[in-house]
């Protein structure tokens, strides 16, 4: 595994690093296999920890691995490969089932005694018919087996693969466990899908709520409200409880191994010096980590959905620190002493959510649509960056940091969320101050009429309407949205030295001049003029290459409303 710390003498990142199974390829689990203690080690690890293994080298190259495990490990690979929220994935057990047949009958029967026989019967329904013998009839004829005790005769129905999977298995369990075989089969026969399923999902339901897997909508609660109650003894944690079933300790080690060094949780977790404190992380950071890809229907095999959603933990849980620590890293330490994670987690998300209410209702105040549209005014910046901000999960809009990013990312730092607060103030400002600068009241500012222009409705941004306004003011007069004649436009730029003369410097003085008549306080008039200087830059630039001495031609035009009609092609 890669990683961006040195684990060597950081007191808590090196326990945190040290006790996990970080097995990436087939050479390096070749290596593992080949140590004497190799099959004790494995049994004692979370089933969590061996399942991410297998699915990081890949089942078919872990196959000497599979008969080390245990009994509570098999099944657990079932429960958390095998389901897709409330429903059992036949095709991946399947290739579980394939694989340990690989490894023999014994070893295909050791997986039988492991998972639930609901979850055994509801596979096999799909491929095999039992029928009930009559000890005075003659056999049916048809292709099928007897049980030993010649009850049932067995006939495989199924195709391909799964018939063949299906045969294999009842193999070896009537071969070596005719118990659970006949088990089997009377689940088979007398069993309803439905009840297979639901039973089998209750079961395992409840096993992975015991490490941190919860329902989705359960899991949901670590976006909920924080109670700030301190542990217990913040000074000396309690122990963890040693007949708590184990949690992962590679998920803890992912997550730590991708902190960066500016990152307040990384300087906490690095002063940390008590075994009990650092298994009390542990298995918080576990469950924590469990609830989160539970939230986004993740399975820790997965792993290029889990990096993602251990980013989201990291980033949350760093930018609450930085908050509960008040930018102060020695006291990142403190905090995590003072408070369990998913307190902690709740309160970064708090922040964040915070924002989100703050954005909605700047758009409730109004101002930002038309009437009639849901489109947002703003320009493609701001309208990213709310979208960013509104999303169940915010994200945060690299466009803000640098013009020539377009993707988002999770919050990490108070700067970021000081940075969105001032966006969001700015465009509060200028959702308010906007309809100002016109005459007629905001749901008569643009009134389309019948008139064909080149803009639809959903495509009005501010800056066609400030734009149209202006230049309307400075050919007619009349600070008013009405589409524009491109011919008119000719005796406003007709020369280079005239367009040099009144774009760059005449248009932006009857701009400030509009915005200092209609604008009262300082502090909006600075705010709406960086608006519209940026309206005005984008509109000399799309102009500068389009004039033509009969006109500019309106199809080419995104910067202010033309009529169509006074076009001559």
């Amino acid at each position: 595994m890669s990683s961006h710390l040195d684990d060597r003498g950081f007191g808590g990142l090196a326990l945190i690093l040290g006790g996990a199974l970080r097995i990436q390829n087939r050479k390096e689990l070749e290596e593992f296999l080949d140590q004497p203690r190799a099959r004790e080690v494995i049994r004692a690890a979370p089933y969590q920890d061996v399942f991410m293994v297998i699915k990081t080298v890949g089942l078919d190259d872990s196959l000497e691995l599979l008969p080390l495990t245990s009994k509570e490990q098999r099944r657990g690979f079932i429960d958390l490969d095998c389901w897709r929220k409330d429903s059992f994935h036949i095709r991946t057990f399947m290739e579980w089932l394939a694989a340990f047949i690989q490894c023999g009958p014994e070893e295909t029967v050791r997986l039988a005694r492991a998972v639930d026989p609901e979850i055994l019967a509801y596979f096999l329904k799909g491929s095999i018919t039992v029928h009930e013998l009559d000890p005075g009839e003659s056999l049916p004829d048809l292709p099928i087996t007897l049980t030993p005790d010649g009850r049932f005769g067995i006939e495989i129905v199924g195709e391909g693969e799964s018939a063949t999977v299906s045969r294999l298995l009842l193999d070896a369990v009537f071969r070596f466990d005719p118990a659970l075989g006949h088990d089997l089969i009377d689940r088979v026969y007398w069993g309803n899908l439905v009840a297979l399923e639901e039973e089998a999902y209750q079961n395992k339901r409840l096993r992975l709520e015991e490490i941190g897997f919860v329902d989705y909508y359960d899991a949901l609660d670590i976006y909920g409200e924080a109670r700030m109650t301190p542990l217990p003894d913040s000074s000396a944690p309690k122990s963890v409880d040693e007949n708590s079933v184990p949690r992962s300790r590679t998920l803890p080690a992912l997550f730590v191994a991708s902190l960066t060094s500016s990152n307040y949780l990384r300087e906490g977790l690095q002063q940390l010096k008590s075994r009990d404190e650092v298994e009390r992380i542990i298995q918080s950071l576990a469950a924590l980590a469990n609830r989160l890809l539970s939230v986004h229907s993740v399975t820790p095999g997965d792993l290029e959905k889990v990096r993602p959603a251990l980013q989201e933990l990291d980033d949350t849980l760093g930018l609450a620190v930085e908050y509960l620590s008040e930018g102060n890293k020695a006291k990142a330490t403190e905090v995590l002493r003072q408070f369990d994670l998913q307190t902690i987690f709740k309160v970064g998300f708090r922040l964040i959510a915070d924002l989100r209410s703050r954005a909605d209702q700047v758009l409730a105040g109004g101002g930002l649509t038309l009437k009639n549209s849901h489109e947002l005014l703003l320009d493609p910046l701001e309208t990213e960056f709310m979208s960013g901000l509104r999303r169940q999960c915010p994200l945060f809009y690299g466009g803000l940091e640098n013009p020539n990013k377009s993707s988002f990312r999770n919050f990490r730092s108070l700067a970021d969320l000081q940075l969105s607060e001032q966006v969001l103030d700015r465009i509060e400002t200028l959702s308010r101050g906007f309809w100002n600068l016109f005459a007629q009241a905001k749901d008569h500012a643009y009134m389309p009429g019948a008139q064909q222009v080149n803009l639809s409705s959903n495509e009005l941004r501010f800056h066609h309407l400030f734009n149209t306004a202006l230049l309307n003011g400075v050919l007619e007069g009349r600070f008013v949205v009405e589409p524009l004649d491109p011919k008119k436009l000719l005796t406003l730029f007709k020369s280079e030295a005239e367009w040099r003369s009144e774009g760059e410097k005449g248009l932006v003085l009857h701009a400030e001049s509009r915005v200092n008549e209609r604008i009262h306080t300082p502090e909006s008039r600075r705010v709406i003029m960086t608006f519209v200087k940026r309206w005005v830059h984008a509109l000399l630039a799309e102009f500068q290459p389009l004039r033509q001495s009969n006109g500019i031609d309106p199809r080419f035009v995104n910067s202010v409303l033309f009529r169509m009609e006074s076009h001559d092609s």
